[in-house]
């Protein structure tokens, strides 16, 4: 049995919903390409699922389908709502969207109607923290504050437990995975690149980005679970790794702007 992928977006650009910042453009999938993307997943003969699916499996005891490709998508913007879930439900496919709670009803984010319609159409909406600041450059209680009032916000506007996670920005640490335990989160879906076992109950989830330059051939090799087909990928994650470990968040920030990428 192979690995299963968890892809992470961002946002779906149009001209309805633009990606006016350069940093948030280079995350950027436009419409026609996402729909491209799924079209692959079904044609392939596989189905997109949410993290909620992947987890609820394995905690049973059962292994992930092979037929299954994890989707997920961070922050909470409102292309959300205007494209990605009507084309999910399309195909009656489902993915998880970590929504930030300080963008709730905010300008370019999801309206509180908008993520109650999407819960009750059976996607899946979880935590992206309340004002997506790093969890590294907080202190205990503000972390602790970041992971519960989000919890509680998008638990009141669903109506259902909040119970999974995703840090911004990647960044997280051991005592962020204490915390979240404690709060009652059940799974976290990180930054750190790679596939993922199909068997086995776990806390932490890895994922491959899918970003505005992601091409048709790279995106068929993140959706075949074979891990050799991304070796370049994993290079790179690492070398990416090993920069922010060498010169701290400051100076990857730079590096980053000068065009080494996330």
């Amino acid at each position: 049995m192979g690995l299963f992928p968890s892809l992470m977006y961002h946002r779906i650009v149009s001209p309805a919903c633009p990606a006016d910042d350069p940093e948030e453009a280079r995350y950027a999938v436009d419409l026609e390409s996402f729909r491209a993307h799924l079209g692959m997943i079904a044609g392939g003969g596989s189905r997109a699922v949410s993290m909620r699916d992947v987890h609820d499996r394995l905690e049973s005891g059962a292994d992930i389908p092979e037929t299954w490709v994890a989707v997920t998508f961070d922050d909470g913007n409102r292309s959300d709502f205007q494209h990605a879930y009507p084309l999910l439900l399309e195909r009656g496919f489902s993915a998880t969207f970590y929504v930030c709670g300080n963008r709730v009803d905010a300008a370019g984010g999801l309206d509180r109607a908008m993520i109650a319609e999407m819960s009750a159409g059976g996607v899946h909406i979880a935590s992206h923290g309340m004002t997506h600041r790093f969890l590294s450059t907080l202190d205990a209680e503000e972390e602790a504050s970041e992971l519960e009032q989000s919890r509680d916000l998008l638990g009141a506007v669903t109506g259902e437990e909040v119970d999974h996670f995703s840090p911004p920005g990647g960044r997280y640490s051991a005592r962020t995975v204490e915390a979240l335990g404690r709060l009652g989160y059940r799974a976290m879906a990180t930054s750190d690149f790679g596939l993922n076992r199909p068997r086995g109950r776990r806390f932490r989830y890895r994922r491959i980005p899918v970003m505005r330059t992601t091409a048709v051939g790279h995106f068929q090799r993140m959706i075949s679970g074979k891990p050799a087909r991304l070796l370049p990928d994993y290079a790179r994650a690492l070398a990416l790794r090993s920069l922010r470990a060498t010169f701290g968040e400051s100076g990857y920030r730079r590096l980053r702007g000068a065009g080494m990428g996330d």
